[in-house]
């Protein structure tokens, strides 16, 4: 009888439970295919599952002898990192970044981001998230005058470096007010003292004070004005002058005219000091002057009835009157007329003319230059442009002709071009119309009106033809 035995499915058939493949045997000692034996019907290798083997979920260990359910526990308690591969036991702990928010409601999470809100100082300006300086630049140049912070951004002003010729018309710091340099001006617009020689101080200005015989800044003589030697001290209200002896100032002088006319001291003048004693004090006008050398007012004579040029008199001397015509009214008697003389025109106008080849005329009378335009006889020939024209012996042309300087044409083959030049003298080109090379064949003169052309084979393209006149 055979021996019931327990399969199970392996991935290379079917095998005995708790046998090897050695094991395998039939009654009789031999060998059989696992599928061969023989079963009650009732066993299906499929449904069995080997007890010997066992599950292990999170460490724990589960045989397969029985069914089982597994129940996921809400916590994650194993998690896989990112990009470092490390691995992370325990709960997972949410961590807001910058800019986000992280609410929960019961079982949900939600994550919020936040406005940041972002404000530009003074000369920033924003753009998204970033803020920028902008910078200009105001005028032209290679140098950096001034820099201007505003609520726009930065302006940088431009200029340019000085050249020597901009620099020749400045003077140097170091010269002003120094020896041998310049010297400045104060808040009044005058050289200060400091850079005057001592004797421009010379003479100062303020009040003399009679009482006390000082010197004042003050014409209510407030600040007192020291003495000091070798200067002159001028009293503003009397113009008199004074002098510091070291002790007291003495009087100079009261300002009279030291001199005049030999008289010295305050001088009242009268004629008689200057020459005048023949003067008297009657005017001109009502004076009975006897004689004068010209006259105070310049007077105009002119003649009338005849033509005359008109001439000013200052009675210094005599004028001559020219006359330029007179009236025949006024001739009376016979005189001689001297005929051979000029005149101011012809008493009959004349014409001139000219004839010929070239025609011209005009009327003169000898008031005044005449002009007249010249007009050339017409030889014939109309006005145009010719190749070829005859002169006759004065240079003019009498005559003109155009000659056909080039003939055109396109031919496809050996063929012949009736030109119409009228000469064998002529130069002949020709080119492929496609590739635009120069073709060459052979070409008879055939006649003074016709060129033959000839080709060794046919030709791929259109050739273009020209025939030039050369005697022309």
């Amino acid at each position: 009888m055979d021996i019931k035995y327990a399969y199970y499915r392996s991935s290379v058939g079917y095998k005995i439970e708790g046998k090897t493949d050695n094991d395998i045997l039939t009654a009789g000692g031999g060998t059989r295919a696992i599928s061969s034996f023989w079963h009650d019907g009732n066993l299906n290798p499929l449904d069995y599952v080997p007890k010997t083997r066992t599950l292990t979920i999170n460490g724990t260990s589960y045989d397969l002898s029985a069914n089982r359910s597994f129940t996921t526990p809400d916590t994650i308690t194993r998690l896989k990192g990112g990009a470092s591969g490390s691995l992370v036991s325990g709960d997972v702990t949410l961590s807001a970044g910058a800019n986000m928010a992280i609410n929960q409601s019961g079982n949900t999470i939600t994550l919020v981001a936040t406005d940041t809100t972002y404000s530009a100082g003074n000369g920033l300006t924003l753009a998204g998230t970033t803020f920028s300086l902008p910078v200009t630049t105001s005028g032209t140049g290679n140098v950096v005058t001034g820099i201007v912070q505003t609520a726009n951004g930065i302006t940088v002003n431009l200029g340019s470096m000085p050249t020597s010729s901009d620099l020749a018309n400045y003077i140097p710091l170091l010269q002003k007010g120094a020896a041998n340099g310049v010297a400045t001006l104060d808040g009044s617009g005058l050289v200060p003292a400091s850079q005057l020689p001592s004797y421009v101080d010379d003479v100062l200005e303020g009040y003399y004070k009679a009482a006390d015989e000082k010197f004042y800044k003050e014409a209510s003589y407030t600040t007192l004005i020291a003495g000091e030697t070798g200067k002159i001290y001028v009293s503003l209200d009397t113009n008199k002058t004074y002098r510091w002896t070291g002790s007291a100032f003495v009087y100079i002088t009261s300002g009279a005219v030291d001199s005049v006319n030999g008289i010295t001291g305050v001088v009242v003048l009268n004629k008689s000091h200057i020459g005048l004693s023949n003067v008297d004090n009657t005017a001109d006008s009502v004076k009975n002057v006897l004689s004068a050398t010209k006259w105070s007012t310049v007077r105009t004579i002119t003649l009338s009835g005849v033509t005359a040029t008109a001439q000013n008199i200052d009675g210094s001397g005599n004028v001559t009157v020219p006359i330029i015509a007179v009236p025949a009214t006024l001739l009376t008697g016979t005189a001689s007329i001297n005929t051979t003389g000029s005149a101011a025109k012809l008493t009959t106008p004349r014409t001139i003319s000219a004839t010929g080849d070239a025609a011209w005329t005009t009327t003169f009378d000898g008031s005044a230059n005449v002009t007249g335009a010249l007009t050339l006889a017409a030889t014939g020939v109309t006005a145009g442009t010719y190749n070829q024209v005859t002169v006759d012996a004065k240079g003019r042309v009498t005559g003109g002709s155009n000659t056909s300087r080039s003939y055109t044409t396109s031919i496809s083959g050996t063929a012949s071009i009736a030109h119409n030049l009228g000469s064998r003298n002529v130069d002949v080109t020709m080119y492929d119309t496609v590739t635009l090379y120069r073709i060459d064949g052979r070409v008879k003169l055939t006649d003074q009106n016709k060129i033959d052309i000839e080709f060794d084979s046919a030709l791929p393209n259109a050739v273009s033809i020209t025939v030039t006149r050369k005697d022309l």
